[in-house]
């Protein structure tokens, strides 16, 4: 069953900036249909000539890079997540570039990020944005009444659930599906639009890889935060972002053209990115290939 999310536009009515309530999706980060470009993505490695030249054009690069499922292996718990050593060696050469803004964007806590990558001078953003470099948003009353409220709602009744898991982030939740077969998940992403349905004017859904994330619409998602990033960074910034699933897909809209690439592409993915990667071990190589032609 094709539910919609916040990251849906014309299927859910919403916007990428946290527009009207929506319901979260099937949980297979399929982009909005709104969002998606009338051509395929392309390989970047096939279409590195011309990624290279677009690099080369600039003389200043923005790199935000999505975690889970971008620069690591999705696993079933996000705490059993491995940061590969190739990985850190990279993002330690690419901060060393004073030219070069670089940022992993994730919903996971800010924290954690670093406590993971653990590189001075790459930017962190947890909570899809709303953790960065220190500083946290702030939601109103009605908001944060409304989050812990959904919680105990969602934990009291999704909890016996076979395979789900409710993993609680402060200012924002997840619902985790990626072990529950398809039934349990699609039974429990219908019980989860009516239960969210008594906080709909203060909450909003984004709908991960087989994760639904539940936040205050104070928070629309890793899309605004890049835009304030964009908005403080000199004109003519080349910008390179890459991620896996539909809470990326925002961001790949409002840069339309830039270099945006979707890792775990297939056909059935449907996405606004230019350029594809087919998994994380791809995207170390393509960072490898980057840093080097931006020395």
């Amino acid at each position: 069953m094709k539910l919609s999310s916040t990251t849906d536009g014309a299927e859910g009515g919403a916007t990428a900036g946290g527009g009207r309530y929506g319901t979260p999706a099937g949980g297979n980060g399929s982009a909005p249909r709104s969002a998606g470009r009338n051509a395929l993505p392309r390989s970047a490695f096939r279409a590195w000539p011309e990624i290279r030249a677009r690099l080369r054009a600039a003389n200043r690069w923005a790199v935000f890079v999505d975690f889970d499922g971008t620069l690591a292996r999705l696993r079933s718990r996000p705490d059993d997540v491995t940061v590969p050593l190739g990985v850190k060696r990279v993002l330690q050469r690419l901060a060393r570039n004073a030219n070069i803004f670089i940022a992993i964007v994730s919903g996971r806590r800010r924290q954690n990020l670093r406590d993971l990558i653990g590189v001075e001078r790459v930017h962190y953003f947890g909570l899809h944005g709303a953790e960065r470099d220190g500083e946290q948003a702030t939601v109103s009353r009605e908001s944060a009444l409304a989050l812990e409220s959904a919680k105990r709602a969602v934990r009291r009744e999704l909890g016996p659930f076979p395979g789900i898991w409710i993993e609680d982030k402060g200012l924002a939740f997840s619902v985790h599906h990626r072990d529950a077969h398809a039934a349990e998940s699609q039974s429990a992403g219908a019980a989860l639009v009516t239960l969210l349905a008594p906080w709909k004017d203060a909450l909003h859904v984004l709908d991960g890889s087989r994760v639904w994330e539940i936040l205050p619409k104070e928070i629309p998602g890793k899309h605004a935060a890049v835009g304030r990033v964009l908005g403080g960074l000199p004109a003519g910034t080349s910008v390179v972002y890459a991620g896996d699933d539909g809470t990326d897909e925002p961001a790949f809209a409002m840069l339309p053209d830039q270099i945006t690439i979707r890792v775990g592409y297939t056909r059935n993915t449907r996405t606004g990115a230019q350029f594809c990667l087919p998994s994380p071990a791809y995207v170390l190589r393509f960072l490898t290939r980057l840093e080097r032609e931006l020395r």
